[in-house]
């Protein structure tokens, strides 16, 4: 654990309170796991934290949650708590302080994440999380259902851990998934969103969708459980491409999904304009090459890059790798060879622009200038046109006599 996170322990015990590591760190730490976010839990309450810790942010004060800065550092502190009935399926109406740490414990969701480690690491742990992180199983704190029910999100969370972790689903556990999955509906899709972007970003996604699939977790989103039914075959293809968003892109592919049914699946998980385009765009690409890739011995990188930019076929061409595996390194020509051949590489780089083209024609203001640039850009990249200002201005010259007199 980092040293600032000791101090923070260290400091309410020397005040003559007691003061755990709690939950994921704790679960992490023990299977030499980086430990990113690291919870604190104490009998303290936030009145004493705040007055022990004057750096403070009361981000969750209505829960017992102080935030707490420690040499640059910020450690969410609460209060052992119980808490009352959900109305939601995802908050507690009320919460209540208690003295005992097992207590706190007790509402929790799995028992590899139910235990608590003092400054000296001495273990507390009242529901085996140990011997369960030891067997590599994910079992749910007392009643299964009653977990689930109070907190709906817990039955993705507990997919998500066996995908990140590779552990097996206890069979109660898996069963009551399945018997409460209908309760995800009343979950914020966003949430569902950002768990699944973890599930298939794991180690493990087939585990993920494994479970997924035997306890029909997403029976309440259907366009989610038809994804998770449809795309295992190219799982293992998840681990060739780092971006989630590649990742979402080589999963729609797996399960058939046209780029009309991706783009309404990025809108109903609210995914941001830039991913639900990117997305859109890189299936609508990989369903036009797809028909031809056998016989297809090169790509025209140079016509995608003038159509959709750079960045957009790097996009492409990491998907398009992870789909045909390394078929794509074998085809004659590169993105990278095809960029740095073009001469002019942005419509920017031409030694004309809009208001030189204006100079040399009595039409008015209008689209025909963008389209006379372009078909420039497009002469010195494609035509072996040179990118000089008396040269392009005469072509442009003959591709606007030639455009009048075929409009004509």
């Amino acid at each position: 654990m980092k040293e600032e996170a000791k101090k923070v322990l260290k400091k309410l015990e020397e005040h003559g309170y007691e003061a755990y590591f709690v939950g994921g760190c704790v679960r992490d730490w023990l299977l030499h796991r980086p430990v990113h976010d690291i919870d604190i839990c104490t009998n303290a309450h936030p009145g004493d934290i705040m007055n022990l810790f004057p750096d403070h942010i009361p981000t969750g004060l209505q829960h017992g949650t102080i935030t707490v800065k420690q040499d640059g550092y910020l450690f969410e502190v609460t209060t052992f708590r119980t808490e009352g009935t959900y109305e939601d399926f995802r908050r507690p109406s009320e919460v209540h302080y208690v003295n005992e740490v097992v207590e706190d414990l007790a509402r929790r969701d799995f028992t590899i994440n139910a235990m608590a480690m003092k400054y000296n690491k001495e273990l507390i742990d009242p529901f085996f999380g140990l011997e369960d992180v030891n067997d590599h199983v994910i079992r749910a704190v007392g009643d299964a259902s009653r977990r689930f029910q109070e907190d709906a999100l817990r039955l993705v969370r507990g997919v998500r851990f066996a995908s990140q972790l590779g552990f097996q689903i206890e069979d109660e556990t898996r069963n009551a998934m399945r018997d409460n999955a209908p309760l995800l509906i009343h979950i914020a899709v966003e949430r569902v969103r950002d768990e699944c972007n973890k599930l298939i970003d794991s180690k493990h996604p087939d585990k993920g969708f494994q479970y997924a699939q035997q306890t029909k977790l997403f029976q309440a989103i259907p366009v989610l459980q038809q994804l998770f039914d449809q795309s295992t075959i190219h799982l293992w293809r998840l681990q060739t491409v780092e971006s989630v968003m590649h990742k979402w892109v080589v999963l729609l592919f797996a399960a058939d999904f046209s780029w009309e049914q991706s783009r309404e699946l990025c809108q109903y998980l609210k995914m941001s304009r830039k991913e639900e385009e990117t997305i859109t765009y890189l299936m609508q690409q990989i369903m036009f090459l797809q028909p031809t890739w056998d016989q297809c011995q090169s790509i025209d990188w140079t016509r995608f890059i003038m159509k959709f930019g750079l960045e957009r076929c790097y996009d492409l061409e990491k998907v398009l790798d992870a789909l045909w595996w390394n078929d794509l390194s074998k085809k004659q020509g590169t993105l990278q060879s095809a960029f740095d051949n073009m001469a002019v590489k942005t419509l920017k780089e031409l030694a004309v622009d809009g208001s030189d083209i204006r100079k040399i024609s009595d039409q008015k203001q209008g689209p025909w200038i963008q389209q006379t640039l372009e078909y420039l850009w497009e002469r010195t990249v494609t035509g072996g046109l040179t990118n000089e200002s008396e040269t392009l201005l005469m072509a442009a010259k003959d591709f606007m006599r030639c455009d009048k007199s075929t409009s004509g």
